[in-house]
C-alpha cells in the first residue's frame, strides 16, 4: 500500500498531519508538557492516518511554486494554533483563579514548576489544574478534541481556512471570560477570605498587642485550604457548564474558518 502512495496523497496527509499535530501539540491532555515528543508525534500520525479519508475530499490542488507551498503550510499550523488556544483559555482561568486564592493565602512564593509550561506557577492553581485535567477526561473532552478535530477538516478543508475579523472576535471574546470564569470558580474562596482579612483588620485596630502577623497566618492558611476543599463540588458543576460553553464557542470558532 506504502508502495502505491502517490506525491498528492504524500501533500495531502503531510498537511493534514501538520495541522493535526499542532493541535495534538497545544490543547490540554494530549499536549501535556510531560508527554514525550514521540508519542505526540506518533497519535498525531495515527489520527491522521484515521482521518484521511475525510481531509483528501478529491478537490485539494497542490501549489506547483515553492512560496505559495509555505504559505499552505503556515496556514495549517495557525488553524491548529487558534484551535489549541481557544481550548486552552478554559484552563488558564481556572490556574488564574487558584492564583488569585494561593496570593491572598500567602502562597504568593511558595510556586513548583508546572509541567504543562516548565514556568513557575502557585501550588493552588496547579491542584485546581490537575483537578481540571481530570474533570476534562471523565467529561470526555479528548473525545470532544477528536471530534473538533474532524470537524475542523469537514469545515476548512486543506488550503481553504479564511481567518477573519470574526475569528478574531470569538478570539477575544473566549479570552474576556478567562476572568470570569477565574471569578466563578475562585469567588467562594476569595470572598472568604476577604472576609478572614477583614476580621483581623478590625482585630489589629481593637487588640493592638496581638501579633496578627503570627496569628493570621496561618489562620489564612487554614481557611484557604477548606475553602478550596469545601468548594470542590462546586467547582465540578461549575467546570461542567463551562466546558459545555467552551464546546460550543470552538466549535463556532472552526465554522467561522470555512
Amino acid at each position: 500500500m506504502v508502495e502505491n502512495l502517490t506525491f498528492h496523497q504524500f501533500i495531502v496527509f503531510f498537511l493534514g498531519f501538520v495541522r493535526i499535530a499542532t493541535i495534538v501539540a497545544t490543547v490540554p491532555i494530549f499536549g501535556y508538557y510531560g508527554v514525550p515528543v514521540l508519542v505526540k508525534a506518533g497519535l498525531s500520525f495515527f489520527i491522521t492516518w484515521v482521518l484521511y479519508p475525510l481531509i483528501d475530499n478529491g478537490s485539494f490542488t497542490i501549489p506547483i511554486d515553492f512560496l505559495p507551498f509555505v504559505l499552505m503550510i503556515m496556514k495549517e499550523v495557525m488553524v491548529g494554533l487558534i484551535i489549541g488556544l481557544a481550548t486552552n483559555f478554559l484552563f488558564i482561568g481556572l490556574q488564574m483563579s487558584g492564583e488569585l486564592i494561593g496570593i491572598d493565602m500567602g502562597f504568593g512564593i511558595v510556586n513548583i514548576i508546572d509541567p504543562m509550561t516548565g514556568e513557575q506557577v502557585s501550588l493552588i492553581a496547579q491542584f485546581q489544574y490537575i483537578v481540571a485535567l481530570l474533570l476534562f477526561i471523565i467529561f470526555n473532552g479528548h473525545h470532544f478534541l477528536l471530534n473538533a478535530l474532524r470537524s475542523s477538516f469537514i469545515a476548512a478543508p486543506l488550503g481553504t481556512a479564511h481567518f477573519s475579523g470574526l475569528i478574531t472576535a470569538q478570539i477575544v471574546r473566549i479570552s474576556a471570560d478567562v476572568f470570569k470564569i477565574a471569578l466563578q470558580i475562585g469567588g467562594p474562596a476569595i470572598v472568604v477570605l476577604f472576609m478572614t482579612s477583614f476580621v483581623m483588620g478590625i482585630i489589629a485596630r481593637t487588640v493592638p498587642q496581638m501579633n496578627i502577623f503570627i496569628v493570621g497566618f496561618p489562620l489564612k492558611i487554614s481557611v484557604g485550604l477548606a475553602m478550596v476543599w469545601v468548594s470542590l463540588p462546586l467547582f465540578g458543576y461549575v467546570f461542567e457548564k463551562l466546558f459545555n460553553n467552551f464546546q460550543e464557542s470552538i466549535i463556532g470558532i472552526i465554522q467561522v474558518m470555512q
